[in-house]
C-alpha cells in the first residue's frame, strides 16, 4: 500500500470513439484519420479504404482520476 494521500487528482479524459477498418482492422481514432482513408490499407496495399465501423467506449461510466504526485489510478 502506498504512503501516498493522493492529494492532487487530475481528470483523466473519458475514452473517445474510435473506428475500425473493415478491411485490415486498424482501430483508429477519427483525428489521427487525417485523410478520411485507412493509413494501414493505404500504405500495405496501396488501395484507399473508406469503409469503417464505429467501436464505441466500453460501458464503463466510473469517472478516473490520476494521482498527480504518485500516479496511482482512483476511480469514482
Amino acid at each position: 500500500m502506498s504512503s501516498c494521500r493522493h492529494e492532487i487528482l487530475a481528470l483523466v479524459p473519458a475514452p473517445k470513439n474510435r473506428l475500425r477498418c473493415t478491411h485490415c482492422h486498424l482501430v483508429i481514432s477519427e483525428e489521427e484519420l487525417g485523410s478520411g482513408c485507412c493509413p494501414e490499407c493505404l500504405e500495405s496495399r496501396n488501395i484507399r479504404c473508406r469503409d469503417f465501423e464505429e467501436m464505441l467506449p466500453s460501458g464503463n461510466t466510473s469517472v478516473q482520476y490520476r494521482c498527480e504526485h504518485c500516479g496511482m489510478i482512483v476511480e469514482c
